[in-house]
């Protein structure tokens, strides 16, 4: 079910009931404030997507899926390649994850992010501006 208001393209609620996995539960000039009970099933890849928001400041989230049961590690790394914190370093489950960032104490400047499982590695730029 389904409920609009789109008076000014402010804001509204749109319930896709849980049948399907997902139920987004509001929604304002575009960008998600909640989304609820993300699994639908077991990944087919690792992926690691990019973060969001990038840029950001302070914080940002990192997603990533594995469709096997592995060791996981996220690990930020600075301009030069300085290993400068890490976010995951445990055994998972397959599944979708998300971990937050919060670079609060850190400069403005490029980042790299690094998921490594078994068998599997890959790295992406984010943008910190303070």
């Amino acid at each position: 079910m389904e409920h609009w208001n789109n008076a000014a393209d402010k804001k509204y609620t749109r319930n896709l009931g849980t049948g399907n996995g997902i139920e987004l539960k509001s929604v304002e000039q575009g960008t998600a404030t909640s989304v609820a009970n993300q699994e639908i099933g077991t990944p087919e890849y690792f992926t690691l997507f990019q973060n969001y928001p990038n840029p950001f400041n302070p914080t940002t989230n990192i997603r990533y899926q594995i469709p096997i049961n592995s060791f996981v590690t996220i690990k930020i790394f600075d301009i030069l390649g300085k290993e400068i914190e890490t976010l995951v370093y445990r055994k998972q489950t397959a599944g979708t994850y998300d971990v937050e960032w919060n670079a609060s104490e850190f400069s403005s400047g490029i980042y790299f992010y690094r998921l490594t499982t078994d068998g599997f590695s890959e790295v992406k730029k984010m943008i910190l501006i303070k």
